[in-house]
Order: C-alpha cells, then sequence, then structure tokens
C-alpha cells in the first residue's frame, strides 16, 4: 500500500524531528546562549541572532511540554514530550487514512495505526529499537536528535530578528544531520535552502517555528510546529506486551532500515 507506506514515512520524519524529547544525546542540553554547546560551536559568522534562536531551541530540548504541528495534505498532530525522561508521544490524523498513535521512550519507538490505514498495519502497536537502525532511515537517532535543530539555526547565517521574539531566516538541508547522499539526490540538484520563521517566548523558549519545504519539494508545503505549556506534567509509558508486537520488515523498509 504504497500510500499508506508514504504516510508512515512523513509522521517519523515530522514527530522525531520537531518533538522536544531527547531520544539518544549522551550530554544534557545548556539553556542559555552563554553555556549552550550549539551557541558555543557556531561559526564565526553566524549573526547574534541566529545564536540566540539556537539557544532558544537548545532550552525547548531541556523541557516538558505541549506540541502541535500542521502539515501538508491535512496532517495534524497532538502530543507532549518530557526530556529529562526521554519520552514524547503524538497522536496524528492524516486524511484518508485515519489515525496513527506514536511514543518513544529513550531508543524504543511505538506505533500504533487506526481507521483505514490499520487493515494495512494492524491495530497492535509495533516497536523497534531505533538506535539499530541506520543513518539513512527517517528512524535513526542520528537523524532525529532533538538537538538537529538548534544545531542548523546555529550554523545559519542569514537569521533576521523581525521584532521581540520574532524570526526568519534559511536553513540549509544539505547540511542537517544525518541527511545522505540518497536523500539529496531525491531532490534532483534543486536549491536546497528552506525558508523559516520562528518565535521565541519570554522565558527563552522556541516556541513556534514553520518551515517551507515547498521550496526544495514540490507539494511538500509547510511543516508548522507550536511549543506551549512548558513545566507541564507529561506521563508517558511504553504499551502493555500484549498489545505490542516488534515492527515487521516490510513496515521497517517504508523508513528506510
Amino acid at each position: 500500500m504504497k500510500m499508506g507506506r508514504l504516510a508512515v514515512t512523513g509522521v517519523a520524519v515530522v514527530v522525531l524531528s520537531t518533538a522536544g524529547a531527547c531520544t539518544g544525546a549522551d550530554e544534557p542540553a545548556a539553556s542559555s546562549a552563554a553555556s549552550s554547546p550549539s551557541a558555543e560551536s557556531a561559526p564565526a559568522g553566524s549573526s547574534a541572532a541566529s545564536k540566540e534562536l539556537a539557544a532558544a531551541a537548545t532550552k525547548l530540548t531541556e523541557a516538558t511540554g505541549k506540541m502541535h504541528v500542521t502539515m501538508a495534505g491535512g496532517l495534524t498532530g497532538d502530543g507532549a514530550f518530557d526530556t529529562p525522561a526521554k519520552a514524547v508521544t503524538m497522536t496524528m490524523n492524516l486524511t484518508g487514512l485515519g489515525e496513527v498513535a506514536v511514543r518513544q521512550l529513550g531508543n524504543d519507538l511505538y506505533l500504533k495505526f487506526g481507521g483505514a490505514a490499520a487493515k494495512t498495519f494492524g491495530t497492535k502497536w509495533m516497536h523497534v529499537d531505533a538506535s539499530k537502525m541506520p543513518t539513512g532511515s527517517s528512524l535513526s537517532l542520528e537523524r532525529n536528535d532533538p538537538r538537529n535543530t538548534a544545531k542548523m539555526l546555529s550554523t545559519t547565517s542569514d537569521v533576521t530578528k523581525t521584532g521581540t521574539g520574532d524570526y526568519s531566516g534559511t536553513m540549509d538541508y544539505s547540511k542537517a544531520p544525518g541527511i545522505t547522499a540518497e536523500l539529496l539526490k531525491g531532490l534532483n540538484g534543486t536549491d536546497t535552502l528552506v525558508p523559516f520563521t520562528a518565535e521565541v517566548n519570554s522565558g527563552g523558549y522556541l516556541t513556534h517555528m514553520t518551515m517551507d519545504l515547498e521550496a526544495i519539494a514540490q507539494g511538500a508545503g509547510k511543516v508548522d510546529a507550536t511549543y506551549s505549556d512548558f513545566g507541564s506534567k507529561v506521563d508517558i509509558s511504553a504499551p502493555a506486551k500484549s498489545q505490542t508486537v516488534e515492527m515487521p520488515a516490510s513496515v521497517l523498509q517504508s523508513f528506510g532500515g
């Protein structure tokens, strides 16, 4: 079921690359521009605005909170993250396919499908050890390290502060951690610069980010992520073993595993 597989891949990319949960980082992230690894490692050409924004993205990866994601094609998602516990949960709704639930605790990733997609993928939670996925897989820890956004922002020199807590600029998709030559080849030589806008609240947290993927892939549209309720109590647990199966090889292939 080609459409179903494409939807699964989209869910993985959106959930795991935008969620504020830690998925394999060994060292803790810093919470200010002065101490942030992203800010300290930023190249000399990076602007003060890019360093501020990178610090805000890094601070997000230290917190608990909630998130809302929208994407082209009628995809929406709501969830929560608990970085200290290395956990994230999200429920996605895909037009024509139904509901997709995602949970991640450390290296353990779980997916469950509802609606039309359940006829293809079943109704139980599918488990995979994300630490064993190759770099080219959309499930790999390298590609989905939550600090990647901060790393990308810290290497961007054209970020502009457009107002109090408001930023805009471009990120180079080709420099994203975990991006492989095969993925770049799929762009067929098109520009790899992705325009974005972002918002940071008075507490220094990244609260909103929109990336215009249409610039590099026709039909991809925009990915819009909102983060809120920082410090709220989040309870995320693994599904019951009786309701869990190992992810089939056919599904792993959909993710490039």
